[in-house]
This record gives structure tokens, C-alpha cells and sequence, in this order.
């Protein structure tokens, strides 16, 4: 096959990019350019250069476009996403295609960067710094003295404001929301204070009348016991009473007799 291209209907450098073009995506053997050997190689050298630079903007493509991912997009939405991915770009599904293994490597590189909090971080402020150059996002998760300056306070508060933009009046309502609801919380507990004190007292003066009706009853008794005793020594008279008494004491040593008895045996 030969396809012949006039050169005067082109600029330099088109005439020399459909060159290449024509020999890749129409597959001859020979194309007529009507142009030197020399001329060949400067076009084919403009195009490696330019096919470098547009691989350079490929590879330059963020982390979320490798995912098909929004820069606010959810952990569960990077974790879809890398699946979809995944299953494509496997290096098994096409052993044809060796451009699926640098590929797989980009998309698991994205995916380790995005499923975490603070390389995530890291990342989105990287991207939004300029650069130049073939410089890249270079993780900083390494740095033991970065890493050591982010706590906890400051990843909360960046996804805040990632996922919820606060406008000066949202702040302002969102400020007196939480002045209600810090007020509400506080006459929660002084009503719970208060009731827990009144069923104190309660408590208290129901043990209180509990233990007063107790003794009095104990007294009661042990005062009537008092009386039936003076009562009987006063009817019965001195003599009858020592003689009772007497009779309880032969009582109380017989019984004492018996019990050592029996241990005996």
C-alpha cells in the first residue's frame, strides 16, 4: 500500500505528525511524504517528543480521575470505584495488553493513597499546590515529624469542611444551634440534679418514719413487759415471788443437768 501526501497542503509540522499517523493507524508499508530521509526523522522525533508529553499529562492525572471518583467522593464510592477498576485493568483479563499492568499499578497506587484519612489529606493538598515539571504527588506519610504534627482535631475538622462548606451565616447557625442544644443539655442535668434530690429526701424520710414507728414499737413492748411484771410481783407479794423465782432456778439447773448429761454420753 502507498498513501501519498502533498506537502505543500501542510503545515511542517502537521505534514510531519500525519506522517506517523498515517504509518500507525492505516498500517502501510510505505507513505510518499515527498520529503528527505532527514526530514522523516525530525518529524518522527517531534512526535516521540510530543507523544512523551501527552504521556506526562496522562500519568499527571489525579488520583480521583484514575478512579472515576469525585474530589469529595465518600470512602465507600473510592472503594466501588477501585473494584470496578480493578476487575478492567487486571493484567488476567487481557495478557495481550502489557499496558494493563502499569495501569493496575497507577489504580492501586490511587486506591492506597485515597482509602486513608491522612494520605488523602496529604494528597488534596498536594494537588492543590503548583507544580512543576514531572513532579508527582510524593506521599509525605513517611515524615515522622508530619506525621507527628496531625492529630485527630484536624482530620475531624478537614472533613468537615471537605464534605460541608460552612458560608459565615451556616457558621453563625450552626454556632446558635449548638448554644441550644449546650443549654438544653444543661437543664437536663439540673432537672435530673433536682429529682435525684427530691427522691433522696423522700427516701430518707421514709427510712426516717420507718425506724421511729420500730423503736416505738420495741419500747411498747419491752414497757408492757415491764408493767405485767410489776403487776405480779405486786399481786403475788414478796414471799410468792421469791418462791417463783426459786422454782424457775430448779427448773433452769435440772435442764442444765440434763444437757450435760447427754454430752457425757
Amino acid at each position: 500500500k502507498v498513501l501519498v501526501w502533498n506537502r505543500q497542503k501542510f503545515p511542517s509540522c502537521c505534514w510531519r505528525l500525519s506522517y506517523v499517523c498515517a504509518r500507525v493507524v492505516f498500517g502501510v508499508a510505505r507513505v510518499d511524504c515527498g520529503c528527505s530521509p532527514k526530514a522523516i526523522r525530525k518529524g518522527l522525533s517531534a512526535c516521540l517528543v510530543l507523544s512523551s508529553l501527552l504521556s506526562h499529562r496522562r500519568k499527571a492525572a489525579t488520583y480521583y480521575d484514575l478512579l472515576g471518583v469525585k474530589s469529595d467522593a465518600t470512602l465507600e464510592e473510592i472503594k466501588n470505584a477501585f473494584f470496578d477498576k480493578s476487575k478492567k485493568l487486571h493484567p488476567d483479563s487481557d495478557p495481550s495488553n502489557p499496558a494493563l499492568h502499569s495501569q493496575f499499578v497507577q489504580l492501586n497506587e490511587a486506591y492506597r493513597v485515597l482509602s486513608k484519612d491522612l494520605s488523602r489529606k496529604e494528597y488534596d493538598f498536594k494537588i492543590r499546590q503548583p507544580y512543576g515539571g514531572a513532579q508527582v504527588f510524593r506521599s509525605a506519610s513517611t515524615d515522622p515529624s508530619y506525621r507527628g504534627s496531625m492529630d485527630a482535631y484536624e482530620n475531624i475538622r478537614y472533613w468537615e469542611q471537605v464534605h460541608h462548606p460552612h458560608t459565615p451565616e451556616m457558621m453563625a447557625e450552626e454556632k446558635q444551634k449548638r448554644r441550644k442544644r449546650n443549654f438544653r443539655l444543661v437543664a437536663y442535668c439540673v432537672v435530673a440534679m433536682m429529682l435525684s434530690i427530691g427522691a433522696h429526701a423522700v427516701l430518707f424520710k421514709k427510712l426516717e418514719e420507718v425506724h421511729t414507728n420500730f423503736m416505738d414499737e420495741k419500747d411498747r413492748i419491752i414497757i408492757e413487759i415491764y408493767n405485767e411484771a410489776k403487776e405480779r410481783a405486786r399481786v403475788n407479794g414478796f414471799k410468792k415471788q421469791t418462791e417463783i423465782l426459786r422454782q424457775k432456778h430448779a427448773e433452769f439447773k435440772e435442764k442444765y443437768k440434763r444437757t450435760d448429761v447427754g454430752d457425757d454420753k
